[in-house]
């Protein structure tokens, strides 16, 4: 498997993120609403990173463990989630923070198989952004405990 492929299944995460944070946000008021926003710029940003990224030729191959982890389906379905009106504000938190958890593994393995160091520092720039995504959500579940 390329790195571009790789690539492309991140820039469908953060696609995804972006309608899932946005989705939610037309559930809720105030912080949680803003919090929810500013997720889904965020993640449009990343994947707009990406695909510049993914416009290059030269990638080398990646590991079977990113390979299968490429495909695993990271975001829930957005549309599965908001039917069932029995989720708490906790459960969607848990469920954000543990796609948060799971792309930031996935960011970690796509920095170690670029080759370009200025790629590197982009990746790792996101890792930052989607390690900050995982403190708010975390903030915004402690303080509804």
């Amino acid at each position: 498997m390329k790195v571009k492929d790789v690539l492309t299944m991140a820039i469908r995460l953060e696609e995804e993120g972006e309608r899932f944070y946005r989705e939610l946000s037309e559930h809720f008021d105030g912080e949680i609403k803003r919090t929810f926003l500013e997720l889904a710029d965020q993640e449009r940003v990343h994947a707009e990173i990406f695909r510049n990224m993914s416009d290059q030729d030269l990638w080398d191959e990646v590991d079977s463990y990113l390979s299968g982890y490429a495909f695993y389906e990271i975001f829930p379905s957005i549309d599965e989630i908001l039917k069932r009106k029995d989720l708490t504000l906790k459960e969607i938190l848990e469920i954000a923070i543990s796609v948060e958890k799971d792309s930031i593994i996935l960011y970690y393995e796509l920095k170690d198989g670029l080759m370009d160091s200025d790629e590197q520092k982009t990746v790792k720039k996101i890792i930052e952004q989607e390690k900050e995504h995982l403190r708010k959500l975390l903030a915004l579940k402690r303080e509804g405990s």
